[in-house]
């Protein structure tokens, strides 16, 4: 097995490395980590992994990097073990950062760039994965690192992960907001706060499976259950009224600019810095 190095043990880097672990009968001998937080490095060190003492000693350790790092520091972790790093598979998680900004910074091009979601933590999430044609020979060995994490979509195009983002990246706050309005509703209809919650949750996660399981599209499931004139159809008649669908849109639109917005942003910044 290849020496996997992660820079930064935040949750992400967490829930990949559980991954792994469980895919090597719960080893983690294989996998180097370096954080700042003394915290996160005892919790790793608690798993089995081989905590290190900077950025520099996992890029010079491991084959495969992985950037878990938050986006702001992401220029000095580089900096941090670029003696190294130049011969390593790097697989970024900082959202927005582009490949050739990436590519600029380490001083090649071997690189995977990702947008993960939370529910990976529990090995339900989705991940958008795209890689320049010097990594594609290492396909294999990147699905192995997130293959526990849930579902994987390779883009072709790097852009294509501003719509994973909108989708499937910010996705699980919209499910939340939806349980919110569930739960809500549960408590105004005068049910405790457990059992609105348990309603909430078991309808959605009935709702998902079913929609996983039935091979019929949403819009004939939906279909099914509306009666005109009945309670589904009056409910889903305010939703129309109200520009349901295309609230969502809108919304979808406004976090895939967003996305774009900030791999603008951390482009100049690195265009600033090479001045």
């Amino acid at each position: 097995m290849k020496k996997i190095g992660f820079i930064g043990a935040g949750n992400m880097a967490t829930a990949i490395i559980k991954g792994l672990m469980a895919q090597n009968d719960g080893k983690a001998d294989f996998i180097n980590v370096f954080d700042v937080s003394e915290e996160k490095c005892a919790a790793m060190k608690n798993m089995g992994a081989n905590v290190m003492t900077s950025a520099d000693e996992i890029a010079k350790n491991s084959s495969i990097v992985v950037l878990a790092v938050k986006p702001q520091q992401l220029a000095e972790a580089i900096r941090a073990s670029k003696e190294w790093i130049e011969d390593a598979l790097v697989i970024s998680i900082a959202a927005g950062v582009r490949v050739k900004d990436l590519e600029a910074m380490i001083g090649h091009n071997c690189i995977c760039r990702t947008m993960p979601n939370t529910p990976m933590k529990i090995g339900l999430g989705v991940c958008g994965l795209y890689s320049t044609p010097e990594a594609e020979p290492d396909h294999r060995f990147i699905v192995k690192v997130f293959a526990a994490c849930g579902d994987l979509i390779w883009c072709t195009k790097e852009e294509e992960l501003d719509g994973v983002t909108a989708i499937s990246g910010s996705g699980p706050a919209y499910v939340f907001r939806f349980i919110e309005a569930l739960t809500e509703a549960g408590l105004r209809y005068g049910f405790n706060d457990v059992q609105a919650k348990r309603m909430a949750i078991a309808t959605v996660l009935g709702s998902a499976e079913l929609a996983k399981r039935s091979g019929e599209s949403p819009s004939v499931l939906r279909e099914k259950v509306t009666s005109k004139g009945g309670t589904t159809y009056e409910a889903l008649k305010v939703m129309n009224d109200r520009h349901f669908m295309e609230m969502m849109q809108d919304a979808m639109d406004a976090c895939k600019k967003r996305a774009v917005e900030l791999g603008d942003a951390f482009h100049e910044s690195v265009e600033a810095a090479e001045k």
